[in-house]
């Protein structure tokens, strides 16, 4: 009888084990999914000033494109508007949500990982608010806060033509 017991405490715990792991993963599937599409509006700190080495006045623009239907991340393309130096920066970039966490690789070598974010709902919009750490360090490098304006547009289309000009 002992033998029993110890045979199904093995399967229950193994059994647990692999849902508690594949509910992470699945939290990590839906909040990819939620992040498709384009986001704009401001990030407040030492961001593009340990990016680009320029302070002042930015809006920021960013698309996330989801790797296919259960993926918990893809590519994406940001653009960075300096009002005070009259600049556009424009960035490819990785990502992947791991364990709740976003982790951005830019094609230039950044990395940045987004933490304690939110998505939610004001009216009929959603916000995206959170937290930019420094991949390497983990310092704090800016808090943000963007606006949803589109899931899908041709702005895909424009922008990746611009991006593949830019690597010719």
């Amino acid at each position: 009888m002992r033998k029993v017991y110890n045979y199904t405490l093995t399967l229950v715990m193994a059994v647990f084990t692999v849902f508690s792991l594949a509910s992470c993963t699945d939290d990590d599937v839906d909040q990819a999914y939620d992040m498709n599409g384009i986001w704009q509006g401001t990030i407040q700190g030492e961001y593009y000033n340990d990016r680009y080495g320029r302070d002042g006045q930015w809006d920021t623009e960013i698309q996330f494109v989801q790797d296919g239907d259960f993926s918990n991340g893809g590519y994406g393309y940001e653009e960075d508007y300096s009002y005070y130096w009259n600049r556009v920066y424009r960035s490819k970039f990785y990502w992947e949500v791991r364990n709740g966490r976003i982790l951005l690789d830019y094609d230039d070598g950044y990395r940045i990982i987004i933490r304690d974010y939110e998505l939610y709902s004001v009216g009929r919009g959603m916000r995206f608010r959170g937290y930019l750490d420094d991949w390497d360090t983990g310092e704090t490098l800016a808090s943000f806060n963007l606006v949803k304006v589109s899931d899908w547009t041709d702005w895909a289309k424009k922008h990746n033509a611009a991006f593949d000009d830019a690597d010719e």
